[in-house]
């Protein structure tokens, strides 16, 4: 992808992503589960927005159902947490 298309997809996952929250339905796994495989393409700044995102969601109690859905969102969040250790730790 070229730097501003990857710039694009960075805002439109964030935008995607913020969609979700909050929402107890398929939609959170969908849209993880389409960004996912594209994590290494997303910028620092994006992952760093995203990782912030989920800290806001677990703060405010909006991961929803304890049992349903706030484990799909700790897995995204530690997807995340891992994209960016990889890229510090080369």
């Amino acid at each position: 992808m070229s730097r501003l298309l990857n710039d694009d997809f960075g805002t439109l996952a964030i935008c995607a992503i913020r969609y979700c929250h909050g929402r107890q339905t398929y939609m959170p796994e969908l849209v993880q589960g389409i960004i996912r495989p594209h994590l290494q393409e997303l910028s620092d700044s994006n992952l760093t927005v995203m990782i912030e995102d989920c800290d806001f969601q677990e703060r405010m109690h909006l991961y929803g159902d304890e049992r349903i859905d706030k484990p799909g969102w700790l897995k995204w969040k530690a997807d995340l947490i891992a994209e960016r250790k990889r890229r510090t730790d080369g």
